[in-house]
């Protein structure tokens, strides 16, 4: 008797109804946020040099919006994001020893 050989399954990933819509949504408001944010650093950047009390909102809304565009891109390419991603394990695993 020949060992039968099987061949694995082709089946197509689970998809729920609106699940894409909703993504595509959600992506198109993470974009919007992101273009107001930086519309807003860009009125906010030529006050800088004559209102420097304004520096810390502008660095802390431009670190806000460098961690959602950064978020964003994890989510839209994972592979990449995984590939450029800070190295803390390798860090926090060499000084515990």
């Amino acid at each position: 008797m020949k060992p039968s050989r099987c061949k694995p399954a082709r089946t197509k990933p689970v998809q729920f109804p609106g699940a894409s819509d909703e993504f595509e949504t959600a992506v198109v408001a993470e974009l919007r946020l992101l273009r107001k944010s930086e519309k807003l650093l860009q009125t906010m950047y030529p006050r800088l040099q004559s209102m420097p009390q304004l520096r810390a909102r502008f660095v802390e809304q431009l670190a806000e919006m460098q961690q959602r565009a950064q978020r964003l891109d994890a989510v839209l390419n994972p592979v990449g994001a995984m590939q450029y991603a800070p190295q803390y394990f390798s860090v926090a695993s060499s000084t515990v020893a």
